[in-house]
C-alpha cells in the first residue's frame, strides 16, 4: 500500500482559476473553462467549470472519446433532446452518439472527465448506458451510513460505475454535523461546495463555489463541520471508503 500523506489536500476558489479557452479536437469553439484538477502524472484535464455562451451549439450530434459527466450550476444546456435546467447532470459513455448539444441563455456546468476528450460525428457501442436527469433532486435520497453507523447526512448517487466502483454524489449535510476525526480514501476524492459552508478541518473553509481535493491517501478530515450546513457535490475516480486514521499504528517519524 501506498504511504499515507499529510497536507496534501488543496482547495480553489472556482471564480477566481484563470478563465482558458475549452477547446477539444471537433467541438465547436466558444466556450471558456475554469481548470479544478489535472492528472498529475498525464496532464489531462480531470475536473473543470464550462462557461458556455448563450447561443452556442456544437450544431451536429457528437460521440466523445472519453467518460463525460456534467453537473449545471447555472442556466441550462441541452443535449437532443433532453434539457438540463439547474441541477441537471448526465453521464455519457466513451463512444456515446449524443444529440446536438446547444444552450439558450448559456450556462456554467461542472465537467468531469475520464480521459483526454475529443468529439467526432462516428459513434461506437458505449460500454455504460447514458444517465440523464434534468434535476438531480430527481434521484430519491438516502441516510448512508460509515461503519453501520448513521452519518446524519443525505445523499443521492447520481452515477456509479458498476465496473470500478468510481461515483459521483450530491450531499446534503445539515447544520451541527461533526465528522468522526482524521481519515483516508484510496481514491481521489473531488468536492465543490455548491451551497452554504464546509470545512474539513479548521484551516480550509469551503463556502459556496470552492473546491476541494482530497488525494489517494490523503489524511484529511481532522475537523469536518459545517457552520450552517451544506449542499455538496462530491466525485472519486473509483470505489470509495472510510478509512480512520490510526496514529498509534503510524511509525513515521516526521508525522
Amino acid at each position: 500500500m501506498a504511504e499515507l500523506a499529510w497536507d496534501i489536500s488543496c482547495t480553489i476558489e472556482m471564480n477566481e482559476a484563470p478563465l482558458e479557452d475549452y477547446a477539444p479536437s471537433g467541438l465547436p469553439a466558444g466556450i471558456r473553462s475554469r481548470v479544478l484538477r489535472r492528472i498529475k502524472e498525464s496532464g489531462v484535464l480531470r475536473s473543470v467549470i464550462l462557461e458556455i455562451p448563450a447561443g452556442w451549439t456544437s450544431e451536429v450530434s457528437l460521440a466523445g472519446s472519453a467518460d463525460e459527466q456534467g453537473y449545471v450550476l447555472t442556466g441550462d444546456f441541452s443535449v437532443g433532446d433532453m434539457k438540463f435546467g439547474t441541477r441537471g447532470f448526465y453521464f455519457y459513455a466513451a463512444g456515446q452518439l449524443r444529440g446536438a448539444m446547444h444552450s439558450e441563455s448559456g450556462a456554467k456546468v461542472v465537467l468531469i472527465l475520464g480521459g483526454a476528450q475529443s468529439f467526432g460525428t462516428e459513434g461506437k457501442t458505449p460500454r455504460l448506458p447514458a444517465v440523464e436527469y434534468a434535476d438531480a433532486f430527481d434521484v430519491e435520497p438516502f441516510e448512508p451510513e460509515i461503519n453501520g453507523i448513521k452519518t446524519g447526512t443525505s445523499r443521492r448517487v447520481l452515477w456509479e460505475d458498476p465496473e470500478n466502483g468510481a461515483d459521483t454524489r450530491y450531499l446534503v449535510v445539515p447544520g451541527g454535523f461533526e465528522g468522526r476525526g482524521a481519515n483516508w480514501h484510496l481514491v481521489h476524492e473531488e468536492i465543490l461546495c455548491l451551497e452554504g459552508d464546509i470545512a474539513p478541518d479548521d484551516t480550509r473553509p469551503l463556502r459556496t463555489n470552492t473546491y476541494l481535493h482530497n488525494p489517494a491517501y490523503a489524511v484529511h478530515g481532522f475537523h469536518e463541520h459545517p457552520n450552517h450546513g451544506a449542499h455538496v457535490l462530491e466525485w472519486h475516480d473509483g470505489k470509495w471508503a472510510f478509512n480512520m486514521y490510526d496514529e498509534k499504528t503510524d511509525t513515521r517519524v516526521d508525522k
